[in-house]
């Protein structure tokens, strides 16, 4: 691996704004060092295909039994009340509960041996955005967020890593490369005239003003509460929204009134669908990386005002597929939180399904890489209580479009999908699979923040995913 040091540094009270913004890594850590800003430039220059990437990430730890890795032949109390179906791939099985996923595998690769670390929501939401496990308080950068760090934006605009409503759960996103590269994050329901763009609370129909947006940007609270040793997320952050407000780019993709009304009810009429469709129109219209946290709220977990989860420790088969109505058997002193449209797995199933069409029919699957997990996956076992509890030893991934091989199953679990029985592949092999397919050497190695010289990813590419 290549080492590359950023050379001498003065003391930071010698330096002016400008010196220290140019040196950059070599004192405050924000900028990444020569070697990667020339392989942005050659990059560029190679004629390699620009991949962009939708990464959709099943926060709370999605059921593999459930999903993408079915075990009709394990006991009741492991396989449950679910069945496998056929696929439009012969000898691939998933879940009965995603039939029209069923009838796109053809589209994709599944990976059943997927082997995390961790079994806590923060540690390993982590470690699988990032392909590092953090180390006490340090932080590691989220896919976005170094991919933004590289490459920055492609359109004037449009920022080139963006999270609906956030990009991350239970993380710092941007790690130790400051918040400079924080996600630009896109909160609120996309049908919405109200959203928050990126800190700002804009509306959309405000937009036609925009001088009267920028002069807010100088009362900003969020500019006012970072500190001067800061100050390129500042500059970082005003750059953006300047180029946001005086561009068309980010007014036309967040528009969904322009999708036909067949479009927005393929991926699902309600706010988790739009999320994704906007996730298409983001990458459509620039975006480099965009993260959806895609996960419904309602049930045991909320009251659709804050981030869903897939975390069914309880009641997993009713909740899974809808939230309407609480189950029978739910014991007094819980709250149930009503959600009339479809739960997790329809959800997906609908929304996942809409995506890989959409794409392959506008000719973007090709340059866009798109990645469905979570943190872990479920233990073997039901539960007394109908659900299934964090569990890292197994899981299952979902990844397809970019250079990803098609109608594929990559590793396998044992009859009870308790561990793999194959080679298991790990959050590092992830990383450096992803980073592979976007055209990032993940290792080489850098000088951030930490003390010592630091790969992009620290795995290997998984074997049969190219």
């Amino acid at each position: 691996m290549t080492e590359v040091n950023s050379g001498g540094m003065c003391a930071p009270h010698l330096l002016n704004r400008r010196q220290a913004m140019q040196i950059g890594v070599g004192l405050f850590g924000l900028n990444l060092p020569q070697l990667l800003q020339a392989k942005k430039s050659g990059a560029k220059e190679s004629g390699k295909q620009d991949i962009s990437c939708i990464f959709i990430f099943l926060a709370g730890g999605p059921s593999h039994f459930e999903t993408f890795d079915p075990k009709p032949e394990a006991p009741a109390e492991i396989r449950g009340p679910w069945k496998p179906i056929d696929t439009n791939v012969p000898g691939i099985q998933i879940c009965e509960k995603l039939p029209l996923l069923a009838q796109r595998m053809d589209k994709v690769a599944v990976i059943r041996s997927w082997q995390g670390k961790s079994g806590s929501h923060s540690t390993g939401s982590q470690h699988v955005t990032s392909g590092f496990k953090p180390v006490g308080k340090q932080y590691f950068p989220n896919f976005g967020c170094l991919v933004s760090a590289l490459y920055g934006s492609r359109v004037p605009g449009m920022p080139a890593h963006l999270g609906i409503p956030v990009a991350a759960r239970y993380t710092d996103p941007p790690g130790y490369l400051g918040t400079a590269y924080s996600a630009f994050d896109l909160k609120g329901d996309p049908s919405k005239p109200e959203m928050e763009l990126g800190g700002l609370n804009l509306s959309k129909v405000r937009f036609e003003n925009r001088l009267e947006m920028l002069s807010q940007l100088e009362n900003l609270s969020r500019l006012q509460e970072i500190q001067n040793s800061q100050f390129e997320s500042v500059d970082k952050f005003t750059e953006e929204a300047i180029a946001m407000l005086t561009s068309g780019a980010m007014q036309k993709a967040i528009n969904l009134e322009e999708e036909s009304v067949q479009t927005r009810e393929r991926y699902g009429d309600n706010i988790y669908g739009r999320r994704v469709l906007l996730g298409r129109r983001l990458i459509e219209a620039g975006a480099r990386f965009v993260t959806i946290n895609q996960a419904v709220q309602g049930g045991l977990f909320g009251n659709a005002k804050t981030n869903g989860t897939w975390d069914n420790h309880g009641w997993l088969f009713d909740s899974m597929m809808t939230f309407s109505k609480p189950p029978a058997d739910l014991p007094k002193g819980k709250r149930w939180h009503s959600y009339a449209g479809p739960g997790n797995v329809p959800q997906l199933d609908m929304s996942l399904s809409a995506l890989l069409d959409d794409l392959e029919e506008r000719g973007l699957l090709d340059t866009t890489l798109v990645v469905a997990m979570g943190e872990f996956g479920r233990t073997p076992k039901i539960n007394a209580t109908a659900g299934r509890d964090h569990y890292p030893n197994a899981g299952s991934v979902l990844m397809a479009g970019g250079p990803v091989q098609r109608g594929t199953v990559i590793g396998a679990t044992d009859r009870k999908g308790s561990l793999p029985s194959t080679r298991p592949w790990r959050p590092e092999d992830f990383a450096t699979s992803i980073y592979h397919a976007l055209g990032i050497d993940a290792h080489q190695t850098y000088f951030p923040r930490l003390a010592r010289p630091t790969p992009v990813a620290a795995g290997e590419i998984i074997d049969g995913l190219f």
